[in-house]
């Protein structure tokens, strides 16, 4: 097996891991990191009296984006990658907070039409401000070059494999 600055197996023909293989490998760093950020924003939003469900961040922000339009909840789907019922469930306990209404789409009684709320919009401005705290203090030691090329490779990573 040779060796490189990451201490990660680069023979394929080898099948043979080192413990440190696993908890050097780019699958490994970033779920632990995003699982680090996501937990650091929802403990920023409890100091600020928001204890809400770390899953409705992305709901609440994909539908911020698109506000004032509504989101069809197939959209939620494809975007958090989860099954229907799933996002269902969720999207039912955004809409008990007061963040988001439903209603039957005119055009298509079959889907639900989402909107945020004035409400859900102000949680979102929250959000937004743990979540860049948060995002100040993962990169707290870095320099500007180092949160750069981070981004920009995070970037092309995402990229080369939605492309598959």
């Amino acid at each position: 097996m040779s060796s490189n600055c990451c201490n990660y197996a680069t023979n394929l023909n080898s099948l043979i891991l080192k413990p440190t293989d696993i908890t050097h490998s780019i699958g490994y760093l970033t779920g632990r990191s995003h699982r680090f950020i996501r937990d650091a924003v929802s403990a920023e939003l409890v100091k600020r009296g928001y204890e809400i469900s770390s899953t409705f961040i992305p709901v609440l922000g994909y539908m911020a984006v698109n506000h004032p339009k509504p989101v069809v909840q197939r959209e939620l789907v494809d975007m958090l990658d989860f099954d229907r019922h799933r996002v269902s469930r969720i999207v039912k306990d955004i809409e008990n907070h007061g963040w988001i209404r439903c209603r039957a789409n005119p055009e298509s009684k079959r889907e639900n039409l989402i909107e945020m709320t004035e409400a859900g919009f102000e949680l979102f401005k929250v959000i937004g401000q743990c979540a860049y705290q948060v995002i100040e203090r993962a990169f707290d030691g870095c320099t500007e070059e180092e949160r750069a090329i981070t981004e920009k490779t995070l970037k092309k990573i995402i990229n080369n494999l939605s492309e598959s």
